[in-house]
C-alpha cells in the first residue's frame, strides 16, 4: 500500500480530519471520540459507515491509531521535504508552502518567487504580530463591549424588578382598600337584614307556637270522619270531638269569625290574630351603592391614591383677550358681546392668545388633566423656557402641540400630523417625563394614549393653554385644569 493510502487511514470520515481521541465501534469502524457523540446523541444513532445501532456503553479508545495520527501531526511541521529528503530552506510566494531548493528546480515551482525561509518567517512574523496587536486590542475592547453590555442588562433587569415591585405594591394598597370596603358594605348589608328579620323572626315564632296546637286538633277532627258507626261516632264526639269543637268556639266578638252550619256559637279564628311583616324596600338600602357602587368606590378610592394629577395654575399674563379664573384653575376668551375689540385690524373674535403654567418643571414624572368638553377648537401642550439662550422676542420653545379644531385633531412638533381618534376626548391628559425626555397626550376619559414624542431641548417645561377662536360666542368655554 503506498504511503499517501496509509495516510488516508489516519483520517475521521465524519470530519475529514485526522483522528482526535479515536475509539472503535462494536462494528470495528473507527471514528473521532467526539463525532462518534455527536451521533450517538442524534435521533436515530447508528454508525456513520455500517449504519448499525450505537450502544449505550463506553466506547474504547484505539490507542495505536491514536499514536499515529499524533506522529502525523508532528512530522507535518517537520521541516524536511517528503519527497526529496531535503532540509525546506526556500518559501515559494506564489504557492504559499516550504520547499526544498530540488523542489524549487523543478517544473512546479520552476519560476515562481521563492524566498529564503528567514526572510519569509521574519516577514511573517511581522505580520503576526500585528495582527495580534489588533485582535488583541479588538477583542479587549469587545471584552469590555460585553461587560458593559452585560452591565446594561443587569440594569434592566433590575430596574424591571423595582418596577414590578413598585406595580405589586400599588395594586396591593389599592386591592386592600377595595377588600375593607368591601367588608364594610357587606357588614352594612348583614346589619340591616338582621334588623329587619329581627321582627320577621318574633312574628313567625308566635306563629308557630299557636299552629302547633291547632294542627294537632285538626288532624284530631279529621279522624272523626273516619268513624263509620254512628254509635261509636257519638261516643267519640262525646270524648273528644266535642271538648276541641267548644274550645274553638267563642263569644261573639265579630272580627275574624266563621259561622258553621247547626253550630251553637261561633268559631274564634287564629288567623286573625296574625297578620304578616311584609319587606319593605328601604329595609335593606344602600342608597346610590346599590346602584352606583363602582363609581361610588373608585371616588372614594380617591383618597388612597397617590401620586394624583399635578395641580396646576394658569399664568394670569393680564390679556386683553383672556380671562383667568380667580382661582387659576381656568382660562378663556373674553366676553365679546359688549366689547367690540380690534386687534392688529382683525376682528378679536378670530384672535387668539395663549398662555402657560404658573409652575414649570426641570426633573421628576409629572401628569395633569385639562377639560375641553365640547369646544369646537382649542390648543394644548408643553414649551420650553429657553431663558438666557433664547434669540427670539419670545423665551418659550414650543415643543409639541395637540389641536382640535371642529371635531378633527391633529399632533404638531417640527411638523404637523393629523390624528385619526375614533372616539372624541372631552379630557386631555399630558404627561412629561424630565428623565426620559418624553411627553404623551392621553384621552383622560379612558385613558388611552393618543401620542408621544420625544425632545432634547434643556430648560424648564411649562404646559401650554390656548382657548382657540371666540367665533361670536360659539367657542366662549373655558379650558379647565382637573384637580383632584
Amino acid at each position: 500500500m503506498a504511503q499517501s493510502d496509509l495516510f488516508k487511514e489516519l483520517y475521521c470520515s465524519v470530519c475529514l480530519g485526522l483522528f482526535r481521541d479515536p475509539v472503535s465501534l462494536p462494528c470495528d469502524h473507527i471514528f473521532c471520540r467526539s463525532c462518534i457523540e455527536t451521533c450517538r446523541s442524534s435521533m436515530t444513532p447508528k454508525c456513520p459507515e455500517c449504519r448499525a445501532p450505537l450502544g449505550s456503553g463506553a466506547f474504547k479508545t484505539n490507542r495505536a491509531l491514536r499514536n499515529m495520527a499524533d506522529r502525523l501531526k508532528a512530522e507535518r511541521y517537520h521541516c524536511t521535504c517528503h519527497k526529496h529528503q531535503e532540509k525546506m530552506k526556500l518559501f515559494c510566494e506564489t504557492d504559499r508552502q516550504l520547499i526544498c531548493v530540488v523542489c524549487r528546480d523543478e517544473q512546479t515551482h520552476r519560476g515562481h518567487s521563492c524566498v529564503p525561509i528567514g526572510e519569509a518567517a521574519t516577514a511573517s512574523k511581522d505580520e503576526l504580530e500585528k495582527a495580534l496587536e489588533f485582535v488583541s486590542k479588538d477583542n479587549g475592547a469587545l471584552t469590555h463591549h460585553l461587560i458593559q453590555q452585560n452591565d446594561e442588562m443587569r440594569k434592566i433587569k433590575e430596574r424591571s424588578s423595582k418596577m414590578m415591585d413598585e406595580i405589586f405594591d400599588q395594586f396591593k394598597k389599592l386591592h386592600n382598600f377595595l377588600r375593607v370596603r368591601e367588608k364594610e358594605l357587606k357588614k352594612e348589608v348583614k346589619e340591616q337584614e338582621m334588623k329587619a328579620l329581627a321582627p320577621m323572626q318574633e312574628k313567625l315564632a308566635a306563629m308557630t307556637q299557636a299552629l302547633t296546637p291547632r294542627l294537632e286538633k285538626e288532624r284530631m277532627l279529621r279522624s272523626g270522619l273516619d268513624i263509620m258507626e254512628l254509635d261509636r261516632f257519638q261516643q267519640w264526639w262525646i270524648d273528644s270531638g266535642s271538648p276541641v269543637v267548644d274550645e274553638l268556639r267563642a263569644g261573639g266578638n265579630g272580627t275574624g269569625e266563621q259561622k258553621t252550619q247547626n253550630s251553637g256559637g261561633k268559631f274564634k279564628s287564629e288567623e286573625a290574630r296574625h297578620h304578616v311583616i311584609l319587606d319593605s324596600p328601604r329595609s335593606l338600602y344602600l342608597g346610590p351603592y346599590e346602584s352606583h357602587l363602582q363609581f361610588f368606590v373608585w371616588k372614594e378610592m380617591l383618597r388612597v391614591i397617590k401620586p394624583v394629577p399635578d395641580r396646576l395654575t394658569v399664568e394670569d399674563r393680564m390679556d386683553p383677550l383672556q380671562r383667568v379664573s380667580s382661582d387659576k384653575s381656568s382660562v378663556r376668551h373674553i366676553d365679546l358681546a359688549s366689547k367690540k375689540m380690534l386687534l392688529f385690524g382683525k376682528a378679536a373674535d378670530f384672535s387668539m392668545s395663549p398662555t402657560w403654567s404658573s409652575m414649570g418643571f426641570q426633573s421628576g414624572q409629572h401628569y395633569w388633566e385639562v377639560t375641553v368638553g365640547e369646544k369646537m377648537h382649542w390648543s394644548l401642550g408643553v414649551d420650553a423656557d429657553l431663558g438666557a439662550d433664547a434669540e427670539q422676542d419670545s423665551s418659550r420653545k414650543a415643543i409639541c402641540r395637540l389641536n382640535g379644531a371642529f371635531g378633527k385633531h391633529r399632533f404638531k412638533t417640527l411638523r404637523e400630523i393629523p390624528l385619526d381618534l375614533r372616539v372624541r376626548p372631552r379630557t386631555i391628559g399630558t404627561y412629561l417625563d424630565c428623565e426620559r425626555k418624553c411627553i404623551s397626550f392621553y384621552n383622560a376619559d379612558n385613558m388611552t394614549l393618543i401620542q408621544s414624542t420625544v425632545y432634547d431641548t434643556n430648560g424648564s417645561m411649562f404646559a401650554y393653554f390656548n382657548s382657540g377662536f371666540y367665533f361670536k360666542g360659539e367657542n366662549a368655554d373655558p379650558l379647565c385644569l382637573c384637580w383632584y
